[in-house]
């Protein structure tokens, strides 16, 4: 069937599939994409990882951090894992510190997904959305980008790209 002999609805609900289907990537798989303020106030929290510390951004003075709040789940998260682990190459001999904050998740869940996909930094635990919450994280995937200062440059639900990430680590110091 060609696109001229297609129904005004069958047009009308590609579209919306469409839509939709961006809507997903842009805001994330949670209900509400408000990230909260948080610019300019410094992040005091400190969780445990996987490996056993307590880790947070407070714990690389002097240094940018990034912090990707995500889950095992969350589709669009795995594509912002994707393009976080292209730039982790780049940014960590800049002193970057890159962590990833599973949200909402049990340490074992936790574990079974990062044998089949690795992240090649440390891994923090949210189980019970505590932190999460606290800082208004209310979509995921969402980042978080903490500056040479200590203090929160950049707070965004959804799928971030290269080019924009790239602008706002060299924005917050890198």
């Amino acid at each position: 069937m060609n696109r001229a002999s297609r129904s005004p609805l069958s047009r009308r609900s590609s579209i919306l599939l469409s839509a939709a289907a961006f809507s997903l990537l842009l805001f994330g798989c949670r209900e509400g994409a408000s990230a909260g303020g948080g610019v300019g106030s410094k992040p005091q929290f400190r969780l445990k990882t996987l490996d056993g510390r307590t880790l947070g951004p407070g714990d690389f003075p002097g240094q940018v951090v990034l912090v990707d709040f995500w889950a095992t789940w969350c589709g669009p998260c795995q594509i912002q894992a994707r393009i976080l682990e292209s730039l982790h190459g780049d940014f960590k001999a800049k002193g970057v510190q890159f962590l990833a904050t599973n949200v909402g998740e049990d340490e074992d869940t936790v574990k079974g997904f990062l044998q089949k996909k690795p992240f090649p930094y440390p891994v923090l635990l949210d189980p019970d959305d505590t932190v999460s919450s606290d800082l208004g994280v209310f979509a995921l995937p969402t980042l978080m980008i903490v500056d040479k200062k200590g203090k929160i440059s950049y707070i965004q639900p959804g799928v971030a790209d290269g080019p924009t990430l790239r602008q706002m680590l060299k924005k917050a110091g890198a």
